[in-house]
């Protein structure tokens, strides 16, 4: 087994559990319940894991996930239509001129 990836953000590790998993990439989500013991031990060493079973799929699902953070940090940038600032995802109004996004 190899740890691919870690975060604090457990829904966002079940996300990319999921898309390893459409790949046919058996995996497993270790530390996911850890968080009740951080201060304790250091906040890094609590985050949730996540790691593919077999070894020889490490790099193979690295890529994939390397892949789908930059598909998603493309597309969820949008441009507000009315004055043409640009926001990330998270924002689904114009601090700028407060218009909503057009979805």
């Amino acid at each position: 087994m190899k740890m691919v990836f870690t975060s604090e953000d457990i829904i966002y590790l079940h996300h990319l559990k999921n898309i390893l998993e459409a790949k046919d990439i058996e995996c497993v989500i270790k530390n996911d319940r850890l968080a009740s013991i951080s201060g304790e031990i250091p906040m890094g060493v609590c985050w949730p894991e996540l790691w593919v079973v077999d070894a020889m799929h490490e790099m193979w699902a690295k890529q994939l996930i390397t892949e789908s953070k930059n598909k998603c940090a493309e597309e969820d940038n949008w441009t507000c239509e009315n004055c043409g600032e640009k926001h990330s995802a998270r924002f689904s109004d114009c601090w700028n001129c407060q218009n909503i996004k057009a979805f």
